[in-house]
């Protein structure tokens, strides 16, 4: 199995499945709800291990009650983790998500603590137990950069591939599209005024290979050579929660370990995530395209 190192967000998703929003300064009521890993890095790694790679996460998830759920839900999974915050009894990240039964539409209340207690010294000590050389390539989500930042610039010494999720543009983008190869973007993912789209920023920046998706709209690529659209299974959605993370660890399956091109990586990455949105809850549509093979 070829190893894919993801560096990033994971932290427990709360959701719950109602017909409507709740309004300020009420109750809202629903017996449909579930907790599972959430996180871009967590899901993508998730995916990734599912599908038939050997994943890697690198985050920080500490030593609380939710961070003992979440490090046994991606064991379950068969993703090992390199936790920076182990042992220590904070909070990770929270985020409890209302999701419209009507149209599968979610809307988010994300809590990301800060973690800071990173020094040079324990990030080298743990990363030279870390078998880089050994990896196929590194993800980021762009999400914890005390640690994804060193990680990637540890990749980058070992001349990995990188791959970055660019849900929406951050503090750190010079750094992370400085040393990427590829980079995924939503359409929301808008640059500063002096660059006139995500595609020719991240080409100026010397990206290799850029897509930009847009939910169920057709997906924008651009290589050196060539460039195009894709447009993804037309389908009714239940559930797009994580949706867009799932499409990233399945672009990574099949971009690294089935040797795909980058389009044709792409189209496979749109028909898992499609299948993903017609079931509840991130994993089911996954586990639905495994049995259809």
């Amino acid at each position: 199995m070829k190893l894919g190192i993801f560096t990033g967000l994971a932290g427990l998703d709360i959701v719950y499945y109602q017909d409507n929003l709740p309004i300020e300064n009420s109750k809202s009521k629903t017996n449909d709800y579930i907790t599972v890993v959430g996180g871009p890095a967590a899901n993508a790694a998730i995916t990734y291990a599912m599908l038939g790679g050997k994943a890697l996460l690198i985050t920080c998830i500490g030593h609380s009650e939710f961070g003992q759920i979440i490090k046994k839900q991606l064991h379950d999974y068969g993703v090992e983790v390199i936790d920076f915050a182990k042992g220590a009894d904070v909070l990770p990240s929270i985020s409890g998500i209302s999701v419209n039964k009507t149209n599968g539409n979610r809307t988010i209340w994300s809590g990301q603590p800060l973690y800071n207690k990173i020094n040079d010294e324990k990030f080298e000590t743990v990363m030279y137990s870390i078998s880089m050389g050994k990896a196929s390539f590194c993800f980021s989500d762009c999400n914890v950069p005390q640690i994804s930042i060193k990680v990637l610039q540890e990749a980058k010494k070992h001349s990995k591939t990188i791959i970055l999720d660019a849900g929406s543009w951050k503090d750190n983008f010079d750094f992370y599209l400085s040393v990427a190869d590829e980079v995924i973007a939503s359409a929301v993912c808008k640059p500063p005024t002096h660059h006139h789209d995500f595609m020719a920023a991240a080409m100026d920046y010397g990206v290799k290979n850029v897509a930009i998706t847009d939910g169920g709209e057709a997906i924008k690529w651009k290589s050196p050579e060539e460039q195009g659209k894709i447009a993804p299974p037309k389908v009714e959605a239940k559930d797009t929660l994580g949706a867009g993370d799932i499409f990233h660890g399945a672009y990574c399956f099949f971009r690294v370990v089935k040797n795909l091109s980058f389009a044709d990586s792409l189209e496979k990455a749109a028909e898992v995530a499609s299948l993903s949105v017609q079931y509840w809850g991130p994993r089911e549509g996954v586990k639905a395209y495994l049995r259809n093979l």
